[in-house]
């Protein structure tokens, strides 16, 4: 086998295979032998067909089917002999098979491109303040006494008045072959100001119970739903019945109904609550943290970006927000995606992928066995489950390399943060 190599591009290469005859008539005598096996043709037992008969029935048939098995079976050896390594299936184009003749095809690929990073020490860091005031700690504890509180019917009065829970009924005029909007009978809703399908609908203000009205609406332009976007409506809303919000006084004795051991007091919510949003503000910087970096990072170093990693990672990014979707029991395909925006977001994250890849090759940064024992450990214990089933996610080989390059990773962008030009925010 004879492989050229050409540069196309520098992530694009174009491989030139061609492989000797007494390997083409190999493959070919190997088809028609067990072609022969499989045919009948009458006049002749089976496996007893000659060469030339089948020839003259099935020869452009074999003679495709051999060239498509050639490639198949010698791309690999042709990748593996010149240490390129494609990130997407190639692109063929291959001569006709003729027997006692060489057979060749090329092979377009795309491959990483070879990246010298540079100024990639001393990039702009603003760092942000980490504290959790007290107003955060209260609006959080808020959140948790209206979570708490419960909703009881009302028995004095059958007029809405603002600030009511109420159970509706509704239908509503759509233009035929509009989706479905989800569930339209027992609908708890608030009498207060926003929309109908936020939960609130203050045209009900002064409605009695068994009362109906009508309620237009036009949907917002980017709503979820795609063919619902700007159309005009009207909801058909019957009040079925009124409900107070009862909210539990925030005391000791609120904190008890939540039934958690570590919990005896409103101090104790209150340190709960505070260490959650530590750690949520903590995380939410070392987002904000890897974003700064990363587009320093990409700002000085332009390059090109293979479009199959590209795409392959935008389809995942697309998977995983259609799966969101469905969870949320809405049909993704009634669903817009912005999808330059998609692609962008996709294109910044391969860069920043290989732009990190080639920082930690250049500066000898790696994972070690230590760093997945210790990610391991500390992933049992944040989610309460047992060291030997968290070790069990990361067991087999392709789980265990993909752990090993996300910590490398994220050791490379502790580096660069450490060598970071940093201002406060």
């Amino acid at each position: 086998m004879k492989v050229q190599v050409e540069e196309l591009s520098p992530i694009a290469r174009r491989l030139t295979v061609e492989l000797d005859p007494a390997a083409v008539d190999e493959a070919l005598d190997a088809a028609y032998r067990s072609l022969g096996r499989q045919v009948k043709i009458r006049g002749f037992r089976p496996g007893r067909v000659p060469r030339r008969i089948l020839e003259q029935t099935f020869k452009a048939e074999v003679e495709r089917d051999v060239g498509k098995a050639l490639v198949e079976r010698s791309y690999p050896d042709a990748v593996e002999e010149t240490a390129l390594w494609p990130v997407a299936d190639p692109v063929v184009e291959r001569d006709a098979v003729v027997p006692g003749q060489p057979f060749r095809y090329r092979a377009r690929i795309e491959v990483k491109p070879t990246l010298e990073p540079k100024d990639y020490r001393g990039l702009p860091l603003k760092k942000k303040a980490l504290g959790v005031d007290d107003a955060a700690v209260e609006a959080e504890l808020h959140k948790l006494q209206q979570s708490l509180s419960t909703l009881v019917p009302i028995e004095d009065r059958k007029v809405a008045v603002p600030g009511d829970w109420a159970l509706i009924d509704y239908d509503l005029d759509l233009p035929e072959g509009s989706p479905q909007i989800e569930r339209n009978r027992d609908v708890p809703v608030e009498v207060a100001e926003g929309t109908i399908i936020a939960g609130f609908v203050p045209e009900l203000r002064g409605v009695e119970v068994g009362q109906k009205i009508d309620v237009p609406f036009t949907f917002p332009a980017d709503y979820k739903l795609q063919p619902l976007q700007g159309k005009a409506t009207v909801f058909h809303v019957t009040l079925k019945s009124l409900r107070r919000r009862e909210v539990p006084a925030l005391d000791d004795e609120m904190v008890k109904d939540i039934d958690d051991p570590g919990l005896a007091t409103l101090a104790d919510m209150r340190a709960r609550l505070r260490e959650r949003l530590t750690h949520e503000a903590e995380a939410e910087a070392e987002r904000d943290r890897r974003e700064q970096l990363l587009d320093g990072l990409i700002a000085k170093n332009p390059f090109e970006a293979p479009p199959a990693l590209i795409e392959r990672v935008a389809e995942g990014m697309l998977r995983r927000i259609a799966e969101r979707i469905v969870q949320s029991g809405v049909d993704p395909k009634s669903v817009s995606f912005d999808e330059v925006k998609l692609r962008q977001s996709a294109e910044r994250r391969v860069k920043g992928e290989l732009l990190l890849e080639a920082i930690a090759e250049k500066e000898g940064i790696t994972a070690s066995d230590a760093d997945v024992d210790s990610f391991v450990e500390k992933l049992a214990k944040d989610g309460d489950v047992s060291l030997a089933k968290a070790k069990a996610q990361f067991a087999k080989a392709p789980a265990r390399q993909a752990l090993l390059a996300s910590l490398r990773e994220d050791k490379t962008l502790a580096f660069l943060a450490a060598e970071a030009n940093i201002q406060e925010g």
